[in-house]
């Protein structure tokens, strides 16, 4: 069993949304536990890195067990600053999600739209 992440980018390469879907791994620690703790703690760490940013007006969440959608609605609403903001979170996820699935292959499917 592993997560599945997928990113989707719009016309401009922003991060429209990110879906999170299913656990990585298995129960015991050492066997994928702690790569399902990782993708939870940095994408909750994004989510309130961007509401703090954008505000809950421009964020769109979905969440239950094993499963988070963010998506950003109405970007080109947001100031350039914002925007900027926004881009340099996004992209920091990203660069972790991608540092993880370097690390732990097995644990992490990842697909781009």
């Amino acid at each position: 069993m592993s997560s599945t992440i997928t990113v989707v980018y719009n016309s401009n390469n922003i991060l429209e949304s990110i879906t999170v879907c299913g656990h990585a791994g298995i129960k015991k620690s050492g066997e994928g536990y702690e790569v399902c703790i990782a993708i939870s703690a940095l994408t909750q760490a994004m989510y309130i890195s961007l509401l703090n940013i954008v505000g809950k007006k421009y964020l769109l969440l979905k969440k239950d067990d094993a499963f988070i959608n963010l998506k950003i609605d109405n970007f080109d609403e947001l100031d350039y600053n914002k925007q900027n903001e926004y881009k340099i979170v996004s992209d920091g996820y990203l660069i972790a999600i991608k540092s993880l699935i370097k690390e732990y292959p097995d644990f992490i499917k990842y697909k781009e739209e």
